[in-house]
């Protein structure tokens, strides 16, 4: 049954007349076949096809659909500039031309307005900020360095003498230091706040457990305060320590320049939001003429699609011609 059924149609395919439509008085037509009793093909010329890409584009891409296309995008400019071309128009290739041009320029005009408002944000907030967090990290740092300095005990050689108060207690010694510091690190582990539990070289000693990565710091507090993360190791974590108290100084330094180079930053970013685009008046140029030449080649006017096909047309007739007669 199937056999016999695709034998029939590939006859009646071979004895079909069957001939090309050609094209529509030179213009863009679409090409179809159509059969020698008669075709329901319809001729598309360059008019139709470009509004017929106006509607669909306007389908395609979200907008209010409507019989009326306001806007032209580029793909229904493509056809518009196809028909400039086989007209021998000249203007269309200057217009294309600027077309590349100025999506460039618009372009690189969108990327100084976002680098002048990110300076702007950096002027307005940022730099102010960061400037006037160095300032209070040196005051901060000056007041507990000379803490520090003021509690530190040298021997004959120069050596510090160690030195810790642990809750109640004072321990010159090093090792049951280290190890009474070790028990007490889990007064922190149910704590969200740092636990104080002694003093060190003047300052408030304060331990902190760190649910993430399951972290102990020991936290020097004076006018601000300075972190270290602890181990297991007895006599290391007493190193930690010392080291902490003595690097608030040299950090007094490291600040003031940070903040040196901050306040050079910032004149710079003042400066720089001042420069306009470089490319503005070849940008206005050539947006203008864009603009003419839009104009002379009457490619902004306002279309209506009409591609109702006659096929369709013919059948609504038919139906009103029906209603009538009943």
């Amino acid at each position: 049954m199937t056999t016999e059924r695709s034998s029939m149609s590939r006859s009646l395919y071979k004895n079909r007349d069957l001939e090309k439509l050609e094209p529509y008085e030179g213009k863009l037509s679409r090409t179809v076949l159509r059969g020698g009793a008669g075709s329901n093909a319809i001729l598309l010329p360059d008019q139709t096809l470009e509004n017929k890409q106006k509607f669909i584009s306007q389908i395609m891409t979200s907008k209010s659909p409507m019989r009326s296309c306001d806007d032209i995008d580029e793909q229904a400019l493509s056809y518009a500039e196809i028909k400039a071309l086989c007209a021998g128009d000249p203007r269309i290739r200057e217009k294309m031309d600027l077309d590349v041009q100025l999506t460039r320029l618009k372009t690189l005009k969108a990327a100084h307005d976002s680098q002048r408002y990110e300076l702007e944000n950096k002027i307005a907030i940022g730099f102010p900020a960061e400037i006037r967090k160095c300032k209070e990290q040196i005051e901060n740092a000056t007041v507990d360095a000379a803490t520090v300095k003021e509690h530190s005990v040298v021997d004959a050689d120069g050596k510090d003498v160690f030195c810790i108060q642990l809750e109640k207690k004072v321990y010159y010694e090093k090792e049951p230091a280290g190890k009474a510091l070790l028990g007490l690190l889990g007064l922190a582990l149910n704590s969200e706040k740092p636990v104080p539990i002694g003093y060190f070289k003047g300052m408030e000693l304060q331990i902190q457990h760190l649910p993430f990565g399951n972290e102990y710091h020991a936290r020097l507090a004076g006018s601000g305060t300075y972190s270290t993360q602890l181990g297991a190791d007895v006599l290391g974590n007493l190193t930690r320590l010392s080291n902490l108290a003595n690097g608030i100084e040299p950090s007094i330094e490291k600040t003031r320049n940070m903040q040196i180079q901050l306040e050079q930053q910032l004149a710079s970013a003042e400066e720089e939001v001042k420069r306009p685009f470089p490319q503005a008046t070849e940008l206005t140029e050539k947006s203008k003429r864009l603009a003419v030449l839009e104009g002379l080649l009457n490619m902004n006017d306002k279309d209506i699609v009409t591609d109702t096909e006659p096929e369709q047309q013919c059948q609504t007739d038919n139906r009103q011609r029906g209603q009538e007669e009943r």
